[in-house]
């Protein structure tokens, strides 16, 4: 079971207001190498759709959770719903009881409407609302809830932390002139703590930054299945379900009812919205070159993904990916300490 993060989503992000002490200490900066401890110089934790020379796109902070403020909501209306009937059933046969049955109905109804608000909220919106990084025109292309497409250059957005409950996640702020007033809000990617946001930003600022982008491309293995298409019920159930060790099998288990719950809401959610589609001129903006070395998507993604969702890979696998991952990163802190002069 996923951490919610909803704000942005559920309830909208606080605008026309000034940034936060909490904002200022915790700003990500354009430009600057953020310092990073242990072997991994960035993580992409598996956000991204596309990556090539042009532009990066990753998904929005709600797709790893989608389906679970709803499953809960689902369950609320179900149950106002039965109440009703069972109420309307009784009122018939017993011929009587018909002021109750009217209260029962009004409150009823009025907890349908009420939860039902938040599930259409999941249900029959976008399957997804992607940011694109485009390194070419050095701009940022966001897919906001409303169905608003905004272009953005990539330096002027104030990029900075939003806590909720025990997580975190990154946020690009767009400011007005006086660099203090929030005017809009948008999120993408990750919720999760603190140190993992820093190599998630590393990820990003490194893509749209520095000459390492083979590197990058080396550390994605794998890819939401979302380009272009709808998430399947499969898929759904291994995003929801995945594990880091096999000590959380048993712990999943015990879950398995309520994820299926959720996987179902979740697939209902992917069904009845919309895919995401960009206008023609940012797709204009991201066009890729022709025989573009660097091109990972969802079809590189591994056939064996649900050993990897399991926690229980081949020994073998998980050495060669392991590698993978420590040769990539080792490229990218070489060539940022030779650029940045860092002393190790």
């Amino acid at each position: 079971m996923a951490i919610s993060h909803d704000i942005g989503l559920f309830f909208p992000f606080k605008i026309n207001r000034p940034l936060t002490r909490e904002e200022k200490q915790s700003r990500f900066v354009q430009g600057k190498r953020r310092k990073v401890s242990g072997e991994a110089a960035v993580l992409d934790l598996d956000t991204v759709i596309r990556i090539n020379s042009s532009c990066l796109e990753v998904v929005d902070k709600f797709y790893p959770t989608k389906g679970y403020v709803a499953s809960f909501m689902m369950a609320f209306c179900l149950l106002f719903f039965i109440a009703i009937v069972a109420f309307a059933k009784i009122t018939i046969f017993e011929n009587d009881g018909f002021p109750f049955f009217c209260f029962v109905a009004l409150v009823s109804g009025g907890g349908i409407y009420y939860f039902g608000r938040f599930l259409l909220k999941d249900w029959f919106r976008k399957t997804h609302y992607p940011v694109r990084f485009n390194r070419k025109k050095q701009e940022v292309h966001v897919y906001q809830v409303s169905g608003e497409v905004i272009t953005v250059p990539w330096k002027d957005i104030y990029f900075t932390t939003s806590k909720q409950k025990v997580s975190y996640c990154i946020v690009g702020h767009l400011l007005a002139e006086n660099k203090e007033s929030v005017l809009n809000t948008f999120s993408f990617g990750f919720v999760g703590q603190r140190t993992e946001l820093s190599l998630y930003w590393e990820f990003i600022r490194c893509y749209m930054e520095e000459d390492c982008l083979e590197e990058l491309a080396e550390t994605v293995l794998y890819c939401p299945p979302v380009e272009k298409r709808k998430e399947g019920y499969i898929t759904g159930v291994q995003t929801l379900i995945k594990m880091d060790s096999r000590l959380e099998w048993i712990p999943t288990l015990l879950l398995l009812p309520l994820s299926l719950a959720e996987s179902i809401a979740r697939y209902i959610a992917m069904q009845t919205s919309r895919i995401p589609q960009w206008p023609q001129d940012v797709l204009e903006a991201c066009a890729v070159e022709p025989n573009d070395p660097i091109n990972v998507g969802a079809e590189n993604n591994s056939p064996h993904r649900w050993r990897t969702v399991l926690a229980n890979e081949t020994r073998e696998a998980y050495d060669t990916k392991n590698q993978r991952l420590k040769s990539a990163n080792q490229k990218i802190k070489v060539k940022l300490d030779a650029k940045y002069e860092v002393v190790s």
